[in-house]
């Protein structure tokens, strides 16, 4: 029987660490499809080409920038309903459906939930991953503990998510033994770039639910990123919820007239990590980006309370929640300096290979389904 692999995209984080995986797919020439939610718009097509995905692309909807919580509330039924009508037009007889799910986003569970109710197997990327919270971070967290119910395949980026899927779940667990983000950020070349000589710069990139949609939380960020100008040059890349909730509370205005603040727009994914890798530090709230900077060994400060992802700590990154003076006299000591580690290796065939060559030795049509 012949097999299709179907990978959901939703996000442009999401399509940034599936992307090498499709690569490696098409390497070893397998059938791939890309299936777009349409919860992202702006820079979709852009990274399609950066990483020469050559893979045909379906629509469950038309991509619209969906960064409001009303705009993500009306696309969820919608999109379910997109994802499960092209399932069903490429579940023709004779073709099985592996559909391939990525994190923890909300188009992973509507993928998820999508491809089981039409028969198709689950595999899910970057999984076991659990900050112990089911409401911290929150939707992600809730997403992922719905979606590893559903999961036949758990593609696992280390022993301990791996450990957590073989307890909790019943479900075949690979552990591809890294996170595929280690392949996107080889493919950028930003591997090779290290800190200017010159004047030394902040990166600051806030998204995060907890972050810009409490009031009070925003307000004190905003405090921050003003204090710690006082001293350094900042790039604040703005994601464009994070410009909206800036501009709705008032503060865009005043950030503009900040002296050794840049405000940008959301980047192509190698600008930003030449960006980020040529920082004396980064302000973060992305799982994504504490990832990569581990891999850069760039100083990193989560900011948040917690996280799921082990990458960095104890090296290159500290939790916000860790430091008991406060983020900012914490970098404007320049302790972050001492963080910087010499970046892991990134010359070794990484888990994207891996993760192919299951799919391609191993074949997911003998594996069954979840009833």
């Amino acid at each position: 029987m012949q097999s299709h692999l179907v990978f959901v995209i939703g996000t442009r984080a999401q399509l940034i660490k599936v992307a090498p995986v499709v690569v490696a797919c098409e390497r070893f020439g397998l059938a791939a499809i890309l299936l777009m939610t349409g919860q992202h718009q702006e820079t979709m097509q852009d990274l399609i080409e950066e990483f020469s995905i050559k893979s045909p692309q379906v629509s469950a909807l038309p991509a619209s920038e969906r960064s409001t919580v009303r705009s993500l509330l009306s696309w969820l039924p919608a999109a379910y309903r997109g994802v499960s009508r092209q399932l069903k037009l490429l579940a023709k007889p004779g073709v099985s459906l592996d559909v391939l799910v990525h994190g923890d986003t909300l188009s992973t569970l509507v993928g998820a939930l999508a491809g089981r109710r039409c028969g198709a197997r689950i595999v899910h990327l970057e999984s076991g991953l659990s900050s112990g919270r089911i409401f911290d971070p929150f939707p992600e967290e809730f997403c992922r503990r719905l979606v590893f119910r559903m999961t036949d395949v758990a593609m696992c980026p280390n022993a301990q998510a791996a450990d957590y899927m073989r307890l909790h779940h019943d479900a075949l667990v690979i552990d591809t033994k890294g996170n595929t983000i280690i392949d996107s950020v080889i493919l950028t070349g930003a591997a090779s770039i290290g800190r200017e000589s010159k004047r030394p710069y902040l990166v600051v990139s806030l998204h995060r639910f907890q972050n810009i949609y409490v009031a009070q939380r925003l307000r004190n960020l905003v405090g921050l990123v003003e204090s710690l100008a006082e001293t350094y040059l900042i790039h604040f890349v703005l994601h464009p919820a994070t410009r909206r909730r800036l501009e709705a509370g008032g503060f865009m205005a005043r950030l503009s007239s900040v002296p050794n603040l840049n405000l940008m727009p959301r980047m192509g994914y190698r600008d930003f990590l030449r960006l980020a890798a040529g920082a004396a530090c980064v302000l973060t709230d992305g799982g994504s980006n504490q990832e990569e900077l581990a891999a850069l060994g760039v100083p990193t400060l989560v900011m948040r309370e917690r996280t799921e992802r082990p990458d960095g700590l104890g090296s290159n990154a500290v939790m916000e929640a860790s430091i008991a003076q406060g983020v900012a006299q914490f970098v404007q000591e320049e302790r972050f300096v001492q963080l910087r580690q010499p970046a892991m290796d990134l010359h070794q065939e990484g888990p994207s290979h891996c993760i192919a060559q299951f799919l391609a030795d191993e074949g997911l049509s003998s594996l069954p389904a979840n009833p």
